[in-house]
């Protein structure tokens, strides 16, 4: 959708300044799509809790949830969404006035950060041509898990390196931070780090874009905002180990291994969100530098970790030419 606050989670700026733009969400990010961990489902809550219980009563029932536990967690969430967009802004200032980098120079992308397997994916998919995209795959450049699901090289260890202690040593500034959603709660929300104009930016628009418009054309076209933002899975006893079933706020999403060692947590996936596959689930192996790229209507889950840890860099990349006419979450014309 074309936010007043669309720095904050990336965008096009400067084709938002020439066209007179502002970038929006639509009302049902207030609505739909609430996570709770104690029952692992999904709800949708307007804030009236005799409607939500005369609704979910009876699952909730089912599930042996207390209705009282499960409102407060709806009502506390439900308040973080409202102020969502102006703490993020408090907190991006915080960060930009008070945090000394470790390795500045990752926030600036510089193609030896790339792997040159992805550049070469970039350069052919820009050509025209049938034969290009078997090409590739006969290279081992592009693998595909299924039809719309891909995996491709794209960062070089030496950056995924720097990156993982870039976030290690923010992580240890003190510095406020959100979990960037309710499923995953020991991430980082990028732009908040200043990540966005230099690095992302640049990575999004001149490269994933490219490779979007020929592997999955049918689900976005131009792409001109995202959210990025990082995830950990970690064996100990309070990490977070799996992930429920869901699909991304997201026409794109690439998902990058930046680090770990792990056993079990790859991510299994289920079809289309609007047209599941009948059953049939394919699970995709996540290696260090390597993206995972398919529609964010795929319904996917992260297995349980059975032991170690995984580190990744999740790009929801978004179409307003897409999500101006159906919302991907609500999948009604946006409000």
């Amino acid at each position: 959708l074309t936010s007043p606050n669309a720095r904050a989670m990336g965008s096009k700026q400067g084709k938002m300044e020439s066209d007179g733009k502002n970038y929006w969400m639509c009302q049902c990010r207030i609505t739909h799509n609430y996570f709770v961990r104690s029952t692992g489902k999904h709800f949708s809550y307007t804030g009236d809790d005799a409607a939500f219980l005369e609704e979910n009563r009876s699952e909730l029932k089912d599930l042996g949830a207390s209705e009282e536990e499960v409102l407060t967690e709806l009502r506390r969430q439900r308040q973080e969404r409202l102020k969502a967009p102006e703490e993020s802004l408090l907190r991006a200032q915080r960060i930009q006035k008070d945090y000394q980098a470790l390795h500045p120079e990752v926030y600036r992308l510089e193609q030896p950060y790339l792997q040159e397997s992805f550049l070469e994916l970039v350069r052919q998919l820009g050509k025209p041509g049938a034969t290009i995209i078997p090409g590739l795959k006969a290279k081992k450049i592009l693998e595909e898990v299924k039809p719309g699901i891909w995996t491709f090289p794209v960062f070089t260890e030496a950056f995924c390196d720097q990156l993982e202690a870039e976030l290690v040593h923010f992580l240890d500034s003190g510095l406020p931070r959100t979990a960037p959603n309710t499923m995953n709660r020991f991430g980082i929300i990028l732009s908040e780090l200043g990540f966005c104009e230099h690095l992302l930016d640049p990575l999004i628009y001149d490269y994933v874009n490219v490779i979007a418009s020929r592997l999955l054309p049918a689900f976005c076209e131009t792409l001109d905002s995202y959210r990025a933002f990082t995830v950990l899975y970690d064996s100990t006893a309070n990490g977070d180990k799996d992930l429920a079933m869901h699909y991304d706020n997201a026409e794109v999403t690439l998902n990058i291994n930046i680090g770990g060692t792990w056993g079990g947590g790859n991510v299994v996936y289920y079809g289309l969100a609007t047209n599941k596959d009948d059953g049939q689930k394919v699970e995709a192996t996540l290696r260090r530098g390597w993206g995972v790229f398919h529609a964010g209507l795929e319904l996917h889950k992260a297995t349980p970790i059975s032991n170690g840890r995984r580190h990744n860099l999740i790009l929801w990349c978004r179409s307003s030419g897409v999500r101006n006419d159906l919302c991907p979450m609500c999948f009604k014309e946006p409000n």
